[in-house]
This record gives structure tokens, sequence and C-alpha cells, in this order.
């Protein structure tokens, strides 16, 4: 195929262009696109996801690939399948096989994880395309997938009231002492609190250095995602559970360059660790019926934000969104839950024949009895 010279890149020749598109497998176009992302001002998280994600489509495109060949032909791998092989079809079926298949962890994938899933082939094969290395991506007429909308579950104050009592660590086993068992009951709530009083993501969380507190003004520095920084406001409560970890219970060094969290071992808290606080806090806390997880201490704070009146424009800064798309959601989600807003608009409740005084009450009464004796 030959290209225009609008579309050829200066220095570039058609055979290099063309021995560009054909030499490049799997694990090289994986390795080439991961190893771009921190230069587009992508977060680790997200590299990561790209790393850990990708991996799982270009095994079942071997797999796929390795079924169609006889005994007799050598199996073949990511190191020599070109990345110019895949077509739509094989994209179709893996999110086909994503909806019906469990994950590593024992569980079916929820549609949101395959919308995902779908977005992040998408963005990948899009710049393969965009930098020369594909001449058109599979994905093209492939219509974007859909999550199903699920409905948000927040937390109630009878939960949150069992969630802190849940952080309480009871004295089982002999792999902690006392002492250790109250800094992490303290470690556990300070994070807890945290969550519910700034609404920012578990990375960010874990992230938090005490150089980024600014204990005069109440305000944390996060970096957000692709390397973005903003400022967030903590609380009163969240202060207060704070301090006490850190004045009574955290130990080791407080510079400016150490991490807020540590784990048991006196290592910076890891999102992984976080998460398995939150598992731990679901089990203790008895609370069945919905998601016990970090996220859904953001969906609770920016929830109730919006029920307390805060406009949306601030709240969309604290969470560091660049999209209204999730506000709107919260909007939708605390316009469904308040009890006030029906109580003010109720067409029926709201009519005047139905707001009688005590005497007029008893009138209608006496009226309707004295009907019912003709």
């Amino acid at each position: 195929m030959k290209f225009s010279k609008r579309r050829q890149k200066p220095g570039e020749s058609i055979e290099q262009e063309e021995e560009k598109q054909q030499s490049l497998t799997l694990s090289k176009a994986l390795e080439m696109y991961v190893a771009a992302q921190p230069a587009a001002g992508r977060s680790m998280i997200t590299k990561n996801n790209y790393a850990r994600v990708m991996p799982l489509f270009f095994r079942y495109v071997v797999g796929k690939f390795n079924e169609e060949l006889s005994d007799n032909d050598g199996k073949r791998t990511i190191d020599d399948i070109g990345i110019d092989e895949i077509k739509e079809v094989e994209v179709l079926q893996w999110l086909s096989h994503l909806r019906t298949s469990v994950s590593s962890r024992g569980k079916p994938y929820s549609s949101r994880t395959v919308e995902t899933y779908s977005n992040y082939l998408m963005i990948f094969f899009n710049w393969l395309v965009r930098h020369g290395y594909l001449k058109a991506s599979p994905m093209a007429y492939v219509e974007k997938y859909k999550a199903e909308k699920v409905l948000v579950r927040v937390f109630t104050e009878e939960e949150l009231f069992r969630l802190d009592a849940a952080c309480d660590r009871a004295p089982k086993g002999r792999s902690f002492t006392p002492d250790e068992r109250k800094a992490l009951s303290a470690r556990d709530r300070a994070f807890l609190w945290l969550l519910l009083s700034t609404g920012v993501r578990i990375s960010e969380a874990c992230g938090i250095l005490f150089a980024d507190i600014d204990w005069g003004k109440g305000m944390i520095y996060i970096r957000g995602k692709g390397a973005k920084e903003r400022k967030v406001p903590f609380g009163k409560v969240a202060r207060q559970h704070l301090d006490t970890y850190i004045r009574y219970w955290r130990g080791g060094s407080t510079e400016h360059d150490d991490s807020l969290f540590l784990n048991a071992w006196g290592k910076p808290l890891s999102t992984a660790s976080a998460e398995r606080i939150f598992e731990r806090l679901k089990e203790v806390s008895g609370i069945k019926d919905k998601r016990v997880t970090p996220h859904v201490c953001r969906h609770w704070f920016a929830v109730n934000c919006i029920k307390n009146g805060m406009p949306t424009v601030v709240l969309k800064e604290i969470l560091g969104h660049e999209s209204w798309d999730m506000i709107e959601v919260y909007v939708r989600l605390a316009e469904q839950d308040n009890k006030d807003l029906y109580t003010r608009f109720s067409p029926v409740d709201g009519l005047r024949m139905h707001q009688k005084s005590k005497e007029k009450r008893q009138e209608l009464r006496d009226w309707r009895n004295s009907r019912k004796r003709r």
C-alpha cells in the first residue's frame, strides 16, 4: 500500500512505513504502548491497567489462533503473531467470552468491567493507527459497548456506625501485639473517615505524603489521574482521626516525603492492602446487601454533598472529574433518595383540600357519618 505525501511522515520512506507495520508483534506493540503512557501524562495506574488487561486479550487471541493449527504445526505465541493479524471477529469473540466467563477471583465480569476493557482495546488500537503501526483498527466498526445501568447504593448512617466500630481489631491470633492492633485500628479509622470526608480515590489516598497536607488551611494536595493536582478540603472529623493516628499510633518518620498511611510493617500502604482493609470491614460490620469498598465512600461523599446543597461545579473540582457524566449520576441518586424533595413537591400532599384544620376534619367526619345513617 502506498501512502500519499500528506500521510507520509517526514524523513520516512514508504518502504520504511510498510516495514514498520509488518514487523510489529503483539508483545512488541504492547511494550511500546505501555512505555509511551508516562510521556502522554498518564498515571502509573493507567499504565499498569493496560499492562494487565491487554495480555488477557492477547492470550485469548493466541488460544484461538492455536485452535486452528494441526498437531504438526508449532504453537504460536504473542512474540510471533503480528498485530495486523487481529481482525474484528477476534475482538467480538473476546467481548462475548468476557460476558460468559469469570475473572481470576472466581467472579463473573460485570458489564462495567466489559465496557472498560472494550474501551482499553479501542484506545490501544487507535494509538497504533495514529502512530503508523497499523493501517486500520479492527474496532473501527465495532459498536461501543454500553454497561448496564446499576443503581449505586451508598451507606446509611447506621451502616457508617457499624463500619466505624468494625475498625477496632479484635484480639484474634498471635500475629499482632495489643499495641499493634490498636495502631492498625487507628489507621483503618483514619483511612475510612478521610475517604468519607474528601471523596478521594483509593490510589490518591494511598499516595498522600506529609508534604501534601496543609494542616493550617485544612487542605490536602491530591495527585490525581493524568498527573493532575488539585486541592481537597478535609473536615474536623477526618482531622481528629488523622491526628490520633499520627500522634499516638503511626510511628516512623513524619518527614515531608514520607507516606501518610503505612502498613503493618511500616511500608507505604498499597491499594491492594487498602482494599483488604475494606474486605475486613465488610465482614466484621455484617453489611451484606451492598458493596463495601473505598469507591463506595467516594459515592457516599458525592451524593451527600449534593443533598447538602454543594454546587456541582465545586463538587466536580473536588472529585477531580474531567466530564460531567458521573456528576449527573450523583445528582440523580441524591434526588431519588431525598424524601424532603418529595415532601416539597408531592402534587397530592400539596393540595389545599388535604390541609384542613382539626375542626374542619371533624366536620367532615360528622358529615360522612350522617350520610351513612340515611
